[in-house]
């Protein structure tokens, strides 16, 4: 079977975050594997300097692996691509990418909210749906006319997802 991947883009502060989260609470609840990839621009570590992970990431290591009875990290030191990321992934009913916008070789999710006053990112004829607080006329005052869920409405949300990949 394909991997069934879905990208949810939107300006920060939109709720993608929030409206991912509830997503996979809901999927989680039915029996569905879900598999998170986030880009995350302004850049993250997760290790603390003097630990043995860091050290041996500050040694030069390429891959570091840090390994407990509950989790385990893979620290790859390089810029992977989102095609890297996904190849590496198994197991899974659902892969929800946050951001890649530029990226538009998967089905995606538009999501925005009225009060951060920056509407949708990119070209919102691509979306497959959206996910706003904007009602239909505001939408089709901005040229959409396609599919569309309250943010708020978790479930209207799994229904497209769902419709979308066919799951």
């Amino acid at each position: 079977m394909d991997k069934r991947i879905i990208k949810f883009v939107g300006y920060s502060g939109s709720g993608k975050t929030t409206l991912i989260e509830n997503v996979i609470k809901k999927l989680k609840s039915e029996g569905i594997k879900v598999a998170t990839v986030k880009h995350d621009v302004h850049g993250l570590d997760i290790d603390k300097e003097g630990k043995d992970s860091y050290r041996y990431s500050a040694a030069g290591a390429d891959i570091s692996v840090v390994s407990t009875k509950d989790l385990t990290v893979y620290k790859v030191h390089k810029d992977l691509t989102l095609y890297e990321i996904l190849d590496n992934i198994s197991d899974v009913d659902l892969i929800i990418v946050e951001g890649y916008s530029s990226d538009n070789s998967f089905p995606c999710v538009g999501v925005a909210r009225k009060e951060t006053g920056k509407g949708f990112k990119g070209d919102i004829i691509g979306y497959k749906f959206v996910s706003s607080d904007y009602n239909k006329n505001e939408l089709s005052d901005m040229g959409y006319f396609g599919a569309s869920a309250n943010i708020n409405d978790i479930e209207a949300n799994v229904r497209m997802l769902k419709d979308t990949l066919g799951l």
